[in-house]
Parts: C-alpha cells; structure tokens; sequence
C-alpha cells in the first residue's frame, strides 16, 4: 500500500488525479473549495474505477444515507481504530465494502428505510447470486469468496456485474442493502 496523492480540497484532488494513477481513495467530506459531496460526484463520473471510502467525522444518518446512495464502498469515522481502517482499505481492493462497526445502529436505522430503485416486486435471485451476494456482505474479498465457491475470481466478479445490471442495483453495497432490508440475508 502506498500513498500517491494528498489533496487538501477537491478541486486540488481532481487536479493530482489527472496525472496519477489512483485506485483506493480515501475522502472526507468536509473540505474547502469543493465538498466531498460533490468531490465523490465528479469522481464517480470521471474515475469509476477507484474506490472510495469516505473518512469523515460525520456520523448523521441522513448524511451517511446520502454517501451509500452516492455508490461509496465504505464509510468511517475519524475515530476509527487504524487496524480497522487498514483492514477496510484491503477489502475494498476487491470489490468489498466496508462501516465502521460502531455504526451499526445507524446502517439498521439506514436498512429500515432504505428506498431502492428497485419495484415492489420480489426479486428471485439464482443460489448462486446469493452466495455471492451473502460472502461479500460478510466482507470476503473477490478472491476469497470464489476460492470457497471453487469459481474463479473472474467469474466472481462477472457475477457482481451482472447482479447490478440485471436487478438495476447501483451497486453491490445497494444489492446487499436490498437483500438485508427484504431479509433475505442476515449480516
């Protein structure tokens, strides 16, 4: 792991991105100039490749709602324990996503009143989209989970993809919301 960019605001970010490869971002939403809000925005638009965990001292709900439904894949808090953080930033290198634990109570709170694009109807997803679905909400990596499903990581990630566009998912964080919400997984 190795640090290639520091930014100070947005605007200084999206800057440095031009010029340096980036894959794991680590942002904070209050920032001068640019929040990072719309910092998170621009860089889904222009960089959808990196990952981004937002590193806040921001722990509203209505706020931590708005990030998950910006497509992040992990949220925490300044006060985060560093090896829980590190253990974050490995797993979202491979698809996962990740909240601080002492969250919890706010991502329940998020689960109940969760608004997907998803229609009324009830989604039947394939025993092995479910699988998928249930080993990357426990946090394993790609590689872990088709290691225990004998799959190669390809086809693990093949599968993510297709999850998202078959049921109009944003994202994985959103499917497993959806999954967890219709109790159809427990975490």
């Amino acid at each position: 792991m190795e640090v290639v960019v520091e930014a100070s605001n947005g605007i200084q970010l999206l800057k440095k991105l031009e010029t340096n490869q980036v894959d794991v971002l680590l942002l904070d939403l209050q920032m001068p100039e640019m929040d990072g809000f719309e910092t998170c925005q621009k860089i889904k638009e222009l960089y959808p490749n990196i990952k981004t965990l937002v590193l806040t001292l921001m722990n509203e709900t209505d706020t931590i709602k708005r990030v998950v439904k910006m497509g992040v894949q992990g949220y925490f808090t300044k006060n985060t324990p560093p090896k829980e953080l590190e253990d974050a930033i490995w797993k979202l290198e491979e698809n996962g996503f990740y909240f601080e634990k002492s969250l919890a109570s706010v991502i329940n709170e998020i689960l109940d009143n969760l608004e997907t694009n998803i229609e009324d109807k009830e989604i039947q997803f394939t025993e092995r989209e479910l699988e998928i679905i249930t080993l990357t909400a426990q946090g394993l990596k790609s590689k872990d989970v088709a290691d225990t499903l004998h799959i190669s990581t390809k086809t693990v990630n093949t599968h993510k993809q297709n999850i998202q566009n078959k049921y109009n998912f944003d994202n994985m964080m959103t499917a497993i919301l959806y999954c967890v919400k219709q109790k159809i997984i427990k975490i």
